[in-house]
């Protein structure tokens, strides 16, 4: 294979990246320099020393080569054509077959004026090759996915199956941990599947033995979808060496462990949280994503529609009260705590934050974790009391002495955040009732209360737009609200699940004198959000239906996320 078989001029691709002004004269003789003494490739050498980006330089190498630059996260890899070429073959050259069609091996490279690595493919598979330009980074992260985890996972269980008469040598070794330092396989599937997640945007990663085999799962948009299948015969190594990254005891697998772990991604730091638990088949572990850029997500940010948002913004103006943020567990609700924490931080301000446990760091705010030693949230308001603060920012109201000081604090010039287990903004008051509060206290103490669900987004690129039929509407009562919605299909670039990220639907209760009438005569929470409605608030399902109506998520969505209400009417 020629070189020059993809060129659209006589020039090499130094002199084209020249003449179009990617680089200068001066930057490019000091590449040349480098290059002469390294004998790297100049794209290669340009990178590195920061004269061109990753990006730019694709969009040059694109236009030299009039190929075109494709992503990797929308394209389906085909595993069986992937492992056409060896991994060792695809981490040298920064390459990795994607599909085969017609007797040609269609291969993502970072660098297609590479005319040795395509070669090299072509005489190593025996197929005929064609380029595609992609990025390197997408590039290892698809290496990692379909040929590190499978390569690791048979040089583990080869390794297993050599000591396999031997538990003592298992024992000993789990024990000292002798093996992280000789088991590179097991670092390397480790290390991969930790990567492939935090890559993908998953929030947790379940490890789970079963009778039969060792699955590993990801939650991906609040659905957990198998990501690979081990052998059983590997899982404790796995587990064991997720324990010792962790500072977890490898040796107790009898009793349920906490730890947090580190790690960089993409030139980002990760906090992993880690829990172990014994099953039947063996410990289970499940690994919670805490990626610092969901603490940076701003409050127009959460898809709140402009009458809540323009709503929070005013409870978040004034000088003291509750707020509450409400829903069940996932809903997002930590997300809009911290959106509505960086909304306030002013250096004007003594932020202090109680939380359970610290998920994200947040710069301005005095930010204290509970723990099991005697720092429960009710000792810990108690001391931060005593700090002078502004706003208090509680990272859950579990019982009611936690509640009563919320409330006193809300009372004595303190502007309190806080969220609650219920599944509506009014179902927030009567559950304060019932954990003991005198209804004159509460009904002068709260300012607002937010509900929210997360609801999965409709992918772009696959979406149908259907007619909602009579029935339909008869069956789910949408009589007069609703005619046309999409379907999710699903395709390459989602996963074929239809959906691609999530966002929020929220119902915000303003607290007014009708509503502080209500909760001094502790009406129900039918009559109290009956009241909220007719003074024009937006229940969750009907925030759901108007997203629907965008086109920003489907019927099913919003209605999966709302049958845990009372009442579904939503017209």
């Amino acid at each position: 294979m020629k070189s020059n078989l993809f060129k659209t001029s006589e020039l090499t691709f130094a002199q084209f990246l020249l003449v179009n002004s990617y680089v200068n004269l001066q930057e490019l003789a000091q590449a040349t320099e480098v290059q002469n003494v390294s004998r790297e490739r100049i794209a290669k050498v340009l990178v590195r020393l920061g004269i061109l980006s990753p990006e730019l330089l694709r969009e040059g190498l694109s236009k030299y080569l009039n190929l075109p630059v494709i992503s990797l996260t929308q394209v389906k890899i085909d595993p069986a054509v992937a492992r056409l070429i060896s991994e060792e073959l695809a981490c040298r050259y920064s390459l990795i077959p994607i599909d085969f069609h017609s007797g040609v091996l269609r291969v993502a490279i970072a660098d297609p004026t590479d005319s040795r690595a395509l070669d090299d493919v072509q005489l190593y598979s025996g197929y005929q090759v064609e380029p595609l330009l992609a990025g390197a980074e997408e590039i290892r992260s698809a290496i990692g996915q379909f040929l590190t985890v499978e390569t690791t996972a048979d040089q583990l269980l080869k390794l297993h199956n050599s000591e396999r008469d031997s538990q003592e040598v298992w024992a000993v070794a789990e024990a000292t941990a002798d093996f992280v330092d000789r088991d590179a396989p097991t670092i390397r599937l480790v290390d991969t599947i930790l990567n492939q997640a935090v890559i993908q945007g998953a929030s947790d990663i379940h490890w789970e033995p079963q009778e039969d085999d060792f699955i590993v799962r990801f939650r991906i948009d609040g659905r957990l979808g198998l990501n690979c299948r081990l052998s059983l015969d590997i899982a404790r190594s796995v587990l064991s060496r997720l324990k010792v990254m962790a500072g977890l005891d490898i040796a107790e697998r009898r009793l349920p462990q906490d730890g947090r772990i580190l790690i960089e991604v993409r030139n980002r730091q990760i906090d992993l949280r880690i829990s172990t638990l014994p099953t039947v088949h063996g410990e289970k572990i499940v690994v919670r994503i805490l990626d610092p850029e969901t603490a940076k997500r701003s409050l127009d940010a959460l898809g709140m529609c402009s009458a809540v948002e323009a709503g929070m913004r005013e409870l978040l103006k004034k000088p003291h009260g509750l707020i509450l943020v409400t829903g069940p567990t996932g809903s997002g609700k930590t997300t809009t705590l911290y959106a509505l924490m960086r909304e306030l931080r002013t250096e004007i301000y003594n932020i202090v934050s109680i939380e359970d446990p610290v998920e994200y760091r947040l710069a301005g705010v005095n930010q204290i974790q509970v723990h099991g030693h005697g720092l429960t949230f009710a000792k810990g308001l108690r001391s931060i009391l005593r700090q002078d603060p502004d706003i208090i920012m509680i990272g859950e109201i579990r019982d009611e002495e936690t509640a009563r000081i919320a409330v006193a604090a809300a009372l004595t010039g303190h502007l309190v955040i806080s969220t609650l287990h219920t599944n509506t903004a009014a179902l927030a008051l009567t559950r304060l009732l019932e954990m003991g509060i005198e209804p004159y206290l509460l009904a002068a103490a709260v300012n607002g209360i937010l509900s929210q669900r997360l609801v999965r987004l409709l992918c772009v690129h696959c979406k149908k737009l259907y007619t909602v039929t009579a029935a339909e509407k008869q069956a789910l009562h949408l009589e007069t609200a609703i005619n046309t919605a999409y379907l999710a299909q699903g395709c390459k670039f989602c996963r074929e699940t239809g959906y691609n990220g999530r966002m929020g639907i929220h119902e915000l209760l303003l607290y007014n004198q009708e509503i502080k009438k209500l909760v001094l005569a502790q009406g129900t929470s039918q009559a109290i959000e009956y009241a909220a409605v007719s003074q024009g608030m937006v229940t969750l399902a009907q925030d759901g239906l108007s997203k629907v109506s965008q086109g920003l998520t489907s019927l099913e969505e919003v209605l999966c996320s709302v049958t845990d209400l009372e009442n579904i009417i939503l017209s």
